[in-house]
């Protein structure tokens, strides 16, 4: 019933090309990987649809299901077996979770409208992201956590006893809730959020107010900002804890590391450069101490390109003897906690999430003034560095498309208008919209900041996490408009783009036979109207014939009646040209879906395979040590419950009469190191396979109970996507045998 195909290795991207402030990882046109597999086609029907969201995606506990009822309806959340030492922290998170349940459905009851009654209002037909949404308040409590205490990599989340609560507690109160014991039972979409909350947390601003206010438009600065005073031991402590909420990430030993064990190559995994006046004229540029690779010779193709793996003491000896920048590319292929919070930063932005790590010593600066094509979030580590950013020059060069060249800060001063200029610390974090202009140079540490011991301060260490490359509409309408052109030509309802063009329109048509107002014309024809109003007007002689007026007004008769006939036959030129785009959108908006496919499977290439917790593993393949039925688990019987490993890893789309799954879990930390490994299903499967993939943390769906023909091909379809490692299954009951396959 399925199988497996492979879809062709896209070519490699050239490291040495790209350029050097954007890791290849973020840079890499990847169109060309997707443009062969992703023909428009319709996609599941209506019907097949309407059906599937009816089927209820929510919660099961074992005998609360009417068996002859295939729908559930009522989400609860269904917990695994706990040990008797869980008891506690259990009953703990239920009481939490109870709370902040009765205050999300009394808010959600009090923002309902007034003109729409609860009778018509089905929670099935909203957006997850609108039932689940989470309280502000909840997302402020589990904020204060730390990056890695979110991504549940701090070792210690679990050391904490849980407060002892009275029954006297009312739901709202959470101001004496410890968030390490609640962390762990929020959903991954939840914890994303939270984690980009914690990352600016010290700005005071939410999520909400941030991609509101910022997102794309302008920085955000989230730094300490408490002033200290003698013996003022509660901020001290404070601007202690702030100082290390960054840990775990990277620090000099950890890099020292990364390049001796995994033999870092220059110019593809790392860089050393320096900003400085080498030619003695007062002028400061980049330099790249690079070697360059060598050239390897090969019979009948292109040369390869061997780059130089780095010895970690000349990188250390230029740092701290030449007062060079060493730059990271891609640090996550090498790190796996920046793994994880890359990877949980994708599914809050739902795009291509990369890194770079930039470690700069004592009065030095490593890059000239540029501006990315990429949104950045700067989480400085390690150290103090003195950040100017500037304005946009201009709105052509406002979020652009394309990293800019190196700037003299000579034009810097001239064009630029400064928008910040400030000291980062350790545990401080700026945001920058593409396009911002930006310098940094490290600085020693501010003689009002406090000496925290073990922080170093020698060096400026900041990690660089970017996003949104690529990812605008115009990288949208590349991929549509293409399509949709192509699809209204050969449409068999209509001949009207495959008409001819209208015979001889180019002695009409074009600039040179423009006869707009003259405020619209080109400036040379501009200046040939004055000369030629200027010839005419000249005056003449004062005798001039009654017959030489009569033909001069007969002219300019008929060059008032040629001037109509060209403004008729352009008109009507544009009135037709408008009907032929007005066909080509109307196409366009027919298939919006095929070409979010197409970027959604760009999406799944592009990104980094999910950084997968203990809990999600021991639901799939991989392990079920924490199951009833160890004996049961590897097969999928009609009583499985399923869901989705992770939310929004995997796509189905239509391809060729054909539902196609396409997925990130074999995904290489090394950008398009491995293609895409597509799952092909019959279109009969198509709604099933939607529920699979739609059904996520905390729902689970019984398989009996996905959309098709018969108990047998559920089964089928579901273990196939288990063997896949795709879906997270439990079975709390004795396996149903009534159904064999296989």
């Amino acid at each position: 019933m399925t199988k497996r195909r492979k879809k062709e290795p896209s070519s490699q991207p050239d490291l040495d090309k790209f350029d050097d402030r954007t890791s290849p990882s973020a840079a890499a046109d990847t169109s060309d990987i997707i443009e062969d597999g992703m023909k428009s086609n319709s996609g599941m029907s209506r019907a097949a649809k309407k059906r599937a969201k009816k089927r209820a995606k929510v919660g099961f506990q074992a005998g609360d299901v009417d068996q002859n009822d295939t729908t559930f309806t009522e989400a609860k959340k269904f917990t695994l077996p706990l040990d008797d030492s869980d008891n506690e922290n259990e009953l703990e998170r239920e009481k939490i979770a109870t709370k902040v349940e009765k205050k999300s459905k009394k808010k959600r009851k009090e923002a309902e409208p007034a003109a729409i009654g609860e009778e018509d209002v089905d929670a099935d037909d909203l957006p997850d992201e609108a039932v689940n949404e989470m309280e502000p308040e909840l997302e402020e409590l589990l904020s204060t956590l730390t990056p890695m205490q979110i991504l549940l990599l701090d070792e210690a989340n679990g050391d904490e006893k849980p407060r002892a609560e009275s029954d006297g507690v009312e739901a709202n109160d959470l101001q004496d809730v410890n968030p390490l014991h609640i962390i762990g039972d929020v959903t991954t979409q939840h914890r994303a959020k939270v984690l980009l909350s914690s990352i600016i947390s010290p700005s005071a601003v939410a999520s909400t107010e941030f991609y509101e206010a910022h997102w794309g438009k302008k920085p955000l600065i989230a730094a300490f900002d408490e002033s200290f005073e003698e013996k003022d031991e509660s901020t001290l402590q404070r601007y202690q804890q702030h100082v290390t909420r960054l840990d775990g990430f990277l620090n000099r030993t950890i890099i020292d590391e990364m390049i001796r064990k995994n033999k870092l190559r220059y110019g593809c995994d790392l860089n050393v450069t320096r900003y400085t006046d080498s030619m003695g004229n007062g002028l400061r540029h980049r330099i790249t101490l690079d070697p360059p690779p060598k050239k390897i010779k090969k019979k009948n193709a292109e040369d390869d390109l061997e780059y130089i793996v780095a010895n970690p003491k000349d990188v250390w000896s230029n740092v701290d003897t030449s007062h060079c920048t060493v730059r990271l590319l891609r640090p996550h292929e090498h790190n796996e906690n920046i793994h994880a919070m890359l990877s949980l930063l994708e599914s809050e932005f739902g795009c291509m999430v990369g890194s770079n790590a930039y470690l700069t010593p004592l009065n030095s600066q490593g890059f000239a003034p540029h501006y990315d094509d990429v949104d950045v979030f700067i989480l400085q580590l390690e150290g103090f560095k003195r950040w100017r950013v500037y304005v946009p020059f201009n709105k052509a060069e406002t979020l652009p498309r394309a990293s800019s060249r190196d700037y003299t800060e000579k034009e810097v001063e001239e064009m630029g208008e400064e928008e910040v200029d400030m000291v980062l610390g350790p545990g401080d974090v700026m945001y920058l919209p593409r396009g911002w202009i930006h310098q940094a140079e490290t600085v020693a540490r501010p003689s009002h900041m406090p000496k925290v011991p073990g922080v170093k301060d020698d060096h400026s260490l900041h990690l660089t996490v970017s996003a949104m490359q690529n990812w605008s509409w115009a990288d949208f309408l590349e991929l549509l408009i293409p399509e949709a052109l192509e699809g209204a030509v050969a449409s068999d309802k209509s001949t009207s783009l495959r008409e001819g063009l209208p015979v001889n329109f180019l002695s009409y048509m074009g600039t040179m036979h423009s006869l707009e107002e003259e405020d619209e014309l080109p400036e040379g024809l501009k200046q040939v109207m004055e000369a030629q109003k200027a010839s005419g007007n000249g005056g003449g002689d004062e005798n001039e014939s009654d017959d030489d007026n009569q033909v001069s007004d007969e002219n300019a008769l008929a060059d008032m009646l040629a001037r109509q006939q060209v403004r008729a036959l352009q008109r009507a030129f544009k009135e037709e040209a408008k009907k032929k785009i007005m066909r080509v959108c109307k196409q366009a908006m027919s298939m919006l879906d095929d070409a979010c496919d197409q970027i959604g499977v760009r999406f799944l290439s592009d990104r980094l395979p999910p950084a997968l917790l203990k809990p999600e593993v021991a639901l799939t393949k991989e392990s079920h040590s924490t199951s009833l039925h160890h004996d049961a688990t590897k097969k999928i019987w009609p009583n499985t419950l399923c869901r989705l490993v992770r939310p929004n890893i995997a796509r189905l789309v239509i391809e060729e009469s054909k539902a196609v799954i396409y997925h990130c879990l074999d995904n290489s930390l090394v950008f398009h190191e491995t293609p895409l490994s597509p799952m092909e299903f019959e279109v009969d499967d198509a709604p099933a396979l939607e529920q699979l993939l739609t059904t996520v943390e905390p729902h689970w769906i019984m398989v009996k109970d996905l959309i098709h023909g018969d108990v047998e091909d559920k089964m089928e379809i579901a273990q196939a996507l288990y063997d896949e490692g795709l879906l997270a299954t439990m079975l709390m009951e004795n396996p149903d045998r009534s159904v064999q396959t296989g």
